[in-house]
């Protein structure tokens, strides 16, 4: 699925922007989609990013795990009941 991107750019960069695609015989689109490819492997390349070490630092938590699930539990059960209740409620007998 293709979706739209909006950004504002300097004269000068899309003056080169037409200038490169017209060099290179290709669209613009074509040249934007390599260029950010480009500069995403070179960042995995530098980094050589590993996935556990980036997302197991986002549950260092300074609350027990007891503390987070209760609090867990208590929103999802207020949000249940807000849903739930009222004169118009239906009451299955």
């Amino acid at each position: 699925m293709e979706k739209i991107f909006s950004a504002r750019l300097d004269e000068a960069v899309l003056d080169e922007l037409d200038r490169v695609t017209r060099q290179l015989n290709m669209t613009k689109k074509q040249f934007l989609q390599e260029a950010i490819r480009m500069r995403a492997q070179q960042l995995r390349d530098k980094e050589s990013t590993d996935v556990w070490t980036e997302t197991l630092g986002a549950w260092g938590r300074r609350e027990k795990p007891e503390t987070t699930i209760r609090r867990t539990r208590e929103k999802f059960r207020h949000s249940f009941e807000r849903h739930h209740r009222g004169k118009h409620a239906r009451l299955h007998r």
